[in-house]
């Protein structure tokens, strides 16, 4: 680099610059050596034998010895060559030696030059102004800015001549001291790139980095320096490290391919989800993870979305390195590139194998539950059976004493025996539609179909109906609108069961009140809405909010187990898609409750 820097400057120099390669004793010249120098005679100056020859008679030895010392330092000398005999030329040889290599500029004080030397250094000016990024020019000694370009005035907001006020410590946040430290390395070829935070006009820091070597004029060291603004390289290599971090400390595995979907990268999570070290994947096609759990038709819409979206989501079962299936849900994107042709792709997954697990457990508990809840509404049917079947057993066993005694007597007429046998046939006609009916309510149906909200209430209704009667509890309906529904008929029989009973159990204990179950229902924002109302006395507001808990009563332990209203709750929200609140509701100086039922209109018809 340091080697590019003086050649940067040998290369601009107004004077006629040079290079000698030490091993191969060739030169290089930066200027039409021949034009210059009007020297007709040497025309192949090509290596260093035909630059001595030219100065041998002036300073041939010193330059020799100079030149193969191992002294680096700066050195001069000057000498005169003839010209057609006559004229001469006087030269002020300026050279460095940096390694194997000399770097030379050569004055030449010639009347006949004079109008070429000027243009060059023009020519160097313009150079110096037109080029686009800032470069500093500052006194070794004092520290004060010699020169600035116009790249620098538009870059730290100052004026030339506001620039000429300036110590390098105006610009550079760090002390002088530190400045010196750090450019020494510069001057002793440790170090010709730097990273500084240089302050501009407004007050604002800028992270930069500096270019910069040693350069002499005028018998003046100097220090020339090429600013280069670093700012979003900068933030961009935070950022970079930032997401670094993240890739490697995120909890969700991030792994990345190329199109034809060999692996690139993985990050940690990977390797601790899967099983798999990075070393052990990388060049590998992730079809190493493949579980065959899924049809060709599920990839063939996984790349389809891809290709068509350029990303995919969803959940995939895959297998570890033990061989275990695992479930994650993955991200799937594509990587464009500035032609916006897909270069990669990354996917970001979770692995929710445990959730899958605790969520299988939760529904094996919510089918214990549910199977408990069954066999607590059949402990309450089976009376209601009981409550049913009363009155025509009562009547058959009435018809049949009735039958047998006017037979012993002699007394039984035909018409007799058709009044007996009819009422016999009729109780037993209702006792075998009862079995029917509460044989329906216990089948295990998983069918779901459309069905009407109010047939379902009034079926309800019917296998509560004697229950409630002994306890002369009656039951007012008003239908405004009869909405279909889609789900599971028993189960929705089964809340309405669950609601109906908790108002029969609060009536028992009220005496001297009348005992009345509201139900009304009505099409509300695309729902069906059902009301269920009682005026039994309501819920302490202290325990209001926990009714919906799993086996949280009210009741004696003999009574009921709690899971009831939870059951109802799962049902209306996880099989129908609904949803259930209850609340303490004042009418009439009656203190009750109401449960409200809304559950999606099927839109199907």
């Amino acid at each position: 680099m340091k080697n590019n820097f003086l050649k940067f400057i040998v290369e601009n120099s107004s004077d006629i610059a040079y290079e000698i390669d030490l091993k191969t004793r060739k030169i290089k010249w930066y200027k039409d050596i021949n034009t210059i120098l009007e020297y007709e005679k040497e025309k192949n100056l090509s290596n260093i034998d035909s630059f001595i020859e030219i100065i041998k008679k002036n300073h041939q030895k010193y330059f020799l010895e100079k030149i193969d010392s191992k002294d680096n330092e700066q050195k001069e000398i000057k000498y005169k060559i003839k010209k057609n005999n006559k004229d001469y030329q006087e030269w002020i040889d300026t050279f460095i030696k940096v390694e194997n290599k000399i770097y030379g500029i050569c004055k030449i004080n010639y009347k006949k030059l004079s109008v070429e030397l000027k243009k060059s250094k023009k020519r160097y000016q313009k150079l110096f102004e037109a080029n686009k990024i800032p470069v500093l020019v500052t006194s070794l000694k004092t520290g004060k800015l010699v020169k600035v370009n116009k790249a620098a005035n538009k870059f730290y907001g100052y004026t030339n001549k506001e620039f000429k006020k300036l110590h390098i410590t105006d610009i550079n946040t760090l002390p002088f001291d530190e400045i010196r430290s750090e450019v020494s390395k510069s001057l002793n070829g440790d170090k010709d790139c730097f990273n500084f935070k240089h302050k501009i006009k407004s007050g604002r820091v800028i992270d930069v980095e500096v270019y910069t070597g040693p350069i002499s004029l005028k018998n003046e060291d100097l220090l020339y320096s090429i600013v280069f603004d670093i700012t979003k390289r900068k933030q961009a290599l935070k950022k970079l490290k930032l997401s670094d971090t993240i890739y490697e400390n995120t909890k969700e595995g991030i792994f990345i391919t190329d199109l034809d979907t060999r692996i690139l990268s993985v990050n940690k999570a990977f390797e601790d989800i899967t099983g798999y070290k990075e070393e052990e994947v990388v060049n590998k096609k992730v079809s190493i993870l493949k579980s065959n759990k899924h049809s060709k038709a599920f990839y063939n819409n996984l790349w389809g979305s891809i290709k068509s979206k350029g990303s995919w989501e969803g959940e995939i079962i895959n297998r570890n390195k033990r061989g275990n299936f695992f479930h994650q849900w993955v991200t799937i994107n594509s990587v464009y590139d500035d032609n916006n042709k897909p270069t990669n792709y990354i996917s970001v997954f979770t692995d929710f194998t445990k959730l899958k697990e605790q969520e299988q457990l939760l529904r094996e508990k919510d089918k214990i539950m549910f199977q408990q809840s069954k066999m607590a509404s059949m402990g309450e049917m089976l009376k209601n059976i009981a409550h049913q079947w009363r009155q025509p057993l009562s009547v058959i066993t009435s018809s049949a004493s009735g039958l047998k005694l006017k037979k012993e007597f002699g007394m039984l007429s035909d018409e007799d025996f058709n009044e007996f046998a009819e009422g016999i046939l009729k109780s037993a006609t209702y006792l075998s539609q009862t079995i029917d009916d509460f044989s329906n309510y216990f089948k295990n149906s998983s069918d779901q179909e459309v069905f009407l909200v109010n047939d379902v209430i009034e079926k309800a209704i019917q296998l509560t109906d004697s229950s409630l009667k002994s306890w002369d509890i009656s039951v007012n309906t008003n239908f405004k609108k009869d909405c279909e529904i889609f789900g599971i008929k028993n189960e929705l029989i089964q809340v309405l069961l669950n609601i109906i009973n908790n108002s029969k159990d609060a009536y028992k204990n009220q005496k001297d009140i009348k005992k009345v179950i509201e139900i009304e229902t009505k099409e509300e924002l695309l729902n069906s809405s059902i009301t269920i109302k009682d005026f039994a006395g309501g819920i302490d507001e202290g325990i209001l909010d926990k009714i919906f808990e799993p086996y949280f009563t009210t009741k004696h332990q003999s009574q009921g187990t709690g899971i009831g209203l939870y059951m109802s709750k799962q049902i209306v929200e996880d099989r129908l898609n609904g949803s259930i609140n209850v609340e303490n509701i004042y009418e009439e100086n009656k203190k009750g409750v109401m449960f409200k039922i809304l559950i999606p209109i099927n839109e199907n018809k």
